[in-house]
């Protein structure tokens, strides 16, 4: 065994042995606790010091040329990166830079070699910097090797701005990386940040290299979909900056409220960040409902060039008992919120007696399944006959043989001559508290097609705007709008009933002239 690997082992004891557990740290002062996080990060510093020169020595032993008698080779490797994840257990990225940051302290020690009794570094001068002879990361080198700069804010400069185009490049590489440090030094920027201005650098410098890399970037673009374990859809969506600017903006301009976007004085979109901020979705659910309902309002408006002759409505299947589940499910759901629970089932499945389960006990009533177009895994028929009133979906019933009892009726879905007549009407959703522009919202049946033959039609008299959220919710809760004439009335479970009022401007003119003395023009 080496004296150095013994004095190593020795002192892994020593710091196991001064180390506290949980119960002794727990017990520390602020000021105890954030001057040994400073001290055992200073620790930590120069471990990863030591262990990056030593990977960049593995790199260097498993160079390609060396072919099978490379370090990284004999052991079945392909490259020094990989043997140094293997022994330290890091991720692939975390060795890479590994190696990188040992290059560097490389790079410092033949521009500056360190006197060997020289207990501090330097004082900290970018002047100092300036007169390193060598490449232009020299000076991030040595700033790094002295403590001058943190390794991650130094392999973030240089990863970013890259290397000079041609040996004519190297003078204002330098001093782009000067100005770099020096924006470290007095920014206190996180690695990210100086990254992001690094590579606004190296455009600017260098605009021929930024026009490829644009371009190729571009290229890269693509969207993957793939299907998980647990009947989830992921989607791995790659954009270019141009095209995310396009996806991005109108969605957080919908969630700036709940996400630190600006302050807002118009009295409308004060009251939709005041709605935001009582909607029950986290952010991440608000964002996959607001893009879909931007989707399908471009799909729904596209002229009939843009898929020809393709139907774009999707097929659900299920069978008349799933459909009658779900209409029972539906009813079932309206008691159990207004409070009745005399048909709540038990989780054995048989009818209890009444009140035999609380408000958050109930199990549920049997919903039953329906099937969409090419997935392994069922979707509940009760949300399934949310997408049945909007027109999103086409339903095929099947008898237990298999034969096909309904092909669907596709006239149950609002023509677009419909839906702009009830945007006119509504002027966007109609439910309490709602400001989503009829353009988001989607046309609920207020008499469902699924009950009865009787409502196989479709009129806009009993057609209402409703955004998908409320769409769902109105269907998920049980909840039903009654039509009297031209009013229009929410009934949800255990509320009294309530008057939905339109938001659209033409009726509000239309009723404040009715209630203009006679004589008056305006």
């Amino acid at each position: 065994m080496s004296s150095m690997l013994e004095a190593l082992r020795n002192l892994d004891d020593r710091v196991a042995a001064v180390l506290a557990d949980a119960g002794e740290v727990a017990g520390l002062s602020g000021l105890e606790l954030t001057a040994q996080v400073r001290a055992l990060s200073g620790i930590q510093a120069r471990l990863s010091a030591a262990i990056a020169v030593r990977a960049a020595e593995i790199d260097r032993r498993s160079a390609r040329e060396l072919g099978k008698d490379g370090l990284a080779q004999s052991a079945g490797l392909r490259s020094g990166a990989e043997l140094v994840q293997k022994v330290i257990g890091s991720t692939r990225g975390e060795a890479a830079k590994l190696v990188r940051v040992g290059g560097l302290l490389e790079t410092a020690q033949h521009v500056a070699p360190a006197a060997a009794d020289a207990a501090e570094p330097p004082a900290r001068s970018l002047e100092y910097l300036a007169h390193l002879p060598g490449s232009p990361e020299a000076p991030v080198a040595v700033a790094v090797r002295n403590g001058w700069l943190s390794a991650t804010d130094g392999d973030a400069i240089l990863t970013a701005l890259g290397t000079p185009p041609s040996a004519a490049h190297a003078p204002v590489w330098r001093e782009a990386v000067l100005e770099l440090i020096q924006a470290a030094w007095e920014s206190g920027w996180p690695a990210e940040e100086l990254a992001r201005t690094a590579r606004r650098i190296r455009a600017s410098l260098d605009t021929r290299t930024a026009e490829r890399e644009a371009h190729a970037r571009f290229e890269a673009r693509s969207l993957k979909r793939a299907e998980r374990a647990d009947g989830m859809i992921r989607y791995d969506l790659l954009l270019d900056p141009e095209s995310d600017q396009r996806f991005w903006k109108p969605l957080t301009l919908r969630l700036g409220p709940r996400t630190g976007g600006p302050r807002f004085r118009d009295a409308a979109e004060i009251q939709r960040a005041r709605e935001l901020e009582l909607d029950p979705r986290t952010n991440e659910q608000l964002l996959v409902d607001e893009f879909l309902t931007l989707f399908t309002t471009g799909v729904n408006a596209s002229p009939p060039e843009v898929f020809g002759d393709h139907d774009t409505t999707v097929t659900l299947t299920l069978t008349p008992a799933d459909l009658n589940r779900a209409r029972t499910a539906q009813d079932t759901l309206a008691r159990h919120h207004a409070g009745d629970h005399s048909t709540c089932p038990t989780p054995g499945g048989e009818d209890g007696p009444a009140g035999a389960f609380g408000q958050q006990e109930c199990p549920g009533p049997e919903v039953g399944v329906a099937w969409l177009d090419g997935t392994p895994d069922p979707v509940p028929a009760t949300t399934a006959l949310t997408g049945i009133c909007a027109g999103t979906f086409t339903t095929l019933l099947l008898d237990e043989n298999g034969r096909a009892l309904d092909a669907g009726k596709d006239q149950r879905v609002f023509t677009k001559v419909q839906r702009r007549a009830l945007a006119a009407r509504d002027g966007g959703c109609l439910f309490p508290g709602c400001s989503r522009p009829p353009a988001g919202c989607e046309a609920h049946h207020i008499n469902p097609w699924s009950e009865s033959p009787q409502n196989h039609k479709t009129e806009t008299k009993d057609g209402v705007l409703l955004c998908r959220y409320h769409h769902l919710s109105l269907h998920n809760h049980g909840a039903r709008i009654t039509r009297h004439n031209t009013t229009y009335t929410l009934h949800w479970p255990g509320q009294p009933p309530l008057t939905l009022h339109h938001k659209s401007g033409i009726r509000t003119q239309l009723e404040t002239r009715t209630r203009q003395p006679q004589g008056d023009t305006g």
